[in-house]
């Protein structure tokens, strides 16, 4: 009984442990989330559970499989410190930090020296009063202050729409002008380019940085409208019976297929997920279907910023790289730059 007791226990500890140790890098996602929103004390808390679950920072962190991402939670903990005010708390996490992340809110330097002119500031010993002079004096007016906006994160913002316009430009060339993806893609850049003009906070170039690369996905996306061809009065030839009852046997899934591309390329992503959801059910050795049912579900998490849609992107791209081997990756015609990315950053 005693050796029953004793095994459950450390299998339940065993258990503990590795929801703990899996837990991490769900945080310091989170974490990210809430610092493009500008919520510092949710980054504070999701930052310290992060550290709490790994302590080590590093450029190429190993999460689960072959996934590696760039870990810095101390120095997202560091700026959501100085933003909140607890400028010793900055000023400890800056010392630690080996720089910033994939977010990058700042240099290192830069925010060192801001965290310690504060606290220098909030230290300094409260001035004498000033004895009131024999007649009034009239009182300045008083200025608003202006919020502090990061220059790397303005360059980059610039740097974002600039490949944007290039990206448009490119569907121009290619005679795409007419489809709904580049139509969406001008009309999200021409939203970024004003917001852009208009800047007043950090957190509205990092607005403008996330709008601007989902538009310029659909960029990408966008292709010419197919030549329609002139009807011929050929008689259409007999097909073989192996053929001929090929056709019929697949018709219903050639049926779907077809509605589920056209929903893709037309940026109905939802729609596309659904069909191709229920295409992999039926096919489900088709390396095609899962390679676009993973497009789809990405493309969801790229305009929605939830990550359970990217989570159910890798799985299905996994899937594809099970059922055929892709030497080049994606084809460059069918799939963005980030969904190519994706999938081949995704574990085989």
């Amino acid at each position: 009984m005693n050796r029953t007791r004793t095994f459950a226990l450390s299998l339940w500890m065993l258990a503990v442990a590795g929801v703990a140790h899996a837990s991490w890098y769900d945080d310091y996602e989170a974490g990210i989330k809430a610092a493009r929103a500008g919520n510092w004390s949710a980054v504070v808390q999701k930052m310290s559970a992060s550290i709490r679950g790994n302590g080590t920072e590093s450029n190429n962190a190993r999460t689960y499989g072959a996934i590696f991402i760039n870990y810095h939670p101390y120095y997202y903990r560091a700026v959501a410190n100085l933003n909140l005010g607890k400028y010793e708390e900055a000023v400890n996490d800056l010392e630690r930090t080996s720089g910033a992340g994939e977010l990058n809110l700042g240099g290192v330097e830069t925010l060192m020296g801001r965290a310690k002119k504060m606290l220098a500031d909030a230290s300094a010993p409260e001035p004498e009063p000033v004895k009131p002079e024999p007649t009034p004096v009239r009182p300045a007016p008083t200025t608003p202050v202006v919020p502090q906006i990061d220059p790397a994160l303005r360059q980059r913002a610039a740097s974002v729409l600039n490949t944007t316009k290039q990206k448009l430009q490119a569907a121009q060339q290619r005679k795409a002008t007419g489809s709904p993806q580049y139509a969406q893609a001008l009309s999200m850049y021409t939203d970024a380019t004003s917001k852009n003009a208009a800047v007043k906070s950090n957190d509205d170039l990092n607005a403008i940085i996330s709008i601007a690369e989902n538009a310029a996905d659909l960029a990408d996306l966008a292709a010419a409208p197919a030549v329609a061809t002139t009807a011929t009065a050929t008689p259409t030839p007999l097909l073989p019976k192996p053929v001929a009852a090929t056709e019929s046997v697949f018709a219903d899934d050639k049926r779907v297929v077809r509605r589920a591309l056209e929903n893709y390329f037309a940026g109905e992503f939802e729609l596309a997920t659904r069909d191709f959801t229920a295409l992999s059910k039926r096919l489900p050795t088709n390396a095609w279907i899962w390679a676009f049912l993973g497009a789809s579900q990405y493309s969801q998490y790229a305009f929605e910023a939830d990550e359970s849609y990217r989570r159910e992107a890798i799985k299905s791209f996994r899937k594809a790289k099970q059922h055929r081997n892709w030497k080049d990756g994606l084809p460059r015609q069918y799939f963005s730059k980030r969904i190519r990315k994706a999938f081949s950053e995704s574990a085989g």
